[in-house]
């Protein structure tokens, strides 16, 4: 088992583990790799002495705590040091996506996050569609909408996948409606492969176009909630621009609560706003959006 290990991870990945426990726990020993990479006692020593050679001032070894530390100097040089990087694998962990094997998290935090009802998305049903995405085919599906009773037969041609936030959805063009639309993978019932697919992906416009989302603090609230807005979201100089696929920027909006005008809800409910708006009217008709979302 060890030596499977071993050949399965390159020095390079054991370095980058080195840096990120260094960085993050501010401290790593030769056990640590040992346990985690299955290596060898001299393999472990031989890479902490390489990351010493590459980054001399990086850390110090503690005789009391028999492991490198970080020192006051310390600067990442393969890991990276985005917040990110970190809370998403404490975020994998608590959420089951990730094995405590597959993170390099080695003393995470007392962690909880709100568990959204699962959304639960067939292995058999993801892999024929990624093998029609590959083959540019089409699918024989039976598919439950919300807009009729009963399940019904659908031909569609995908060419993407796509998660808004909540769900995984698969792009693909409709044979019967003639249109490319999402549908759901937790709505399909039934798969079945089908012939090669005349449709070419390019032609999927709304896919293919990008849109911008300008986000800015809530006007009415004061200037210390707009300033605390600002921090929460990361803005510069006051707003946020997120681009996203013109397919889904609706539920962009909808995700952060943007989808209606700001004077549907009130001000301490509604912090942020859709500052072009306005500009992006001809977006709103285009998709059958209402008044109250213009």
């Amino acid at each position: 088992m060890a030596h499977a290990k071993q050949a399965r991870w390159g020095q390079e990945r054991r370095l980058e583990f080195i840096d990120f426990r260094l960085y993050w726990e501010g401290r790593v020993n030769r056990s640590d790799l040992i346990e985690y990479f299955g290596i060898s006692v001299p393999q472990a020593s031989l890479d902490l002495s390489k990351y010493q050679e590459l980054a001399p001032h990086n850390s110090r070894y503690d005789l009391s705590e028999k492991a490198y530390v970080a020192t006051e100097d310390f600067k990442p040089i393969i890991a990276a040091s985005s917040a990110h990087a970190y809370l998403d694998q404490v975020l994998g962990l608590e959420l089951g996506i990730l094995q405590p094997n597959s993170s390099f998290l080695g003393s995470p935090p007392s962690a909880a996050a709100v568990k959204d009802p699962s959304r639960s998305v067939s292995p058999s049903t993801l892999r024929a569609v990624l093998q029609a995405i590959r083959s540019q085919s089409k699918l024989e599906i039976t598919y439950q909408s919300m807009s009729r009773a009963v399940p019904t037969a659908r031909t569609i041609s995908p060419h993407a996948i796509a998660f808004d936030g909540f769900r995984w959805h698969v792009r693909a063009y409709c044979h019967e409606r003639q249109d490319f639309r999402d549908f759901l993978f937790a709505r399909i019932l039934e798969i079945v492969s089908g012939d090669r697919s005349p449709i070419d992906p390019t032609t999927d416009a709304v896919w293919q176009r990008e849109v911008e989302a300008i986000i800015v603090p809530q006007p009415s609230l004061t200037e210390a909630q707009r300033r605390a807005i600002e921090l929460d979201y990361g803005m510069e100089g006051g707003r946020l621009v997120i681009k996203t696929r013109e397919a889904l920027f609706l539920y962009l909006l909808e995700h952060l609560g943007l989808l209606h005008k700001p004077d549907i809800r009130a001000a301490s409910d509604q912090q942020i706003v859709l500052a072009n708006r306005d500009a992006l009217k001809p977006f709103f008709v285009s998709h059958g959006m209402g008044d109250d979302q213009q």
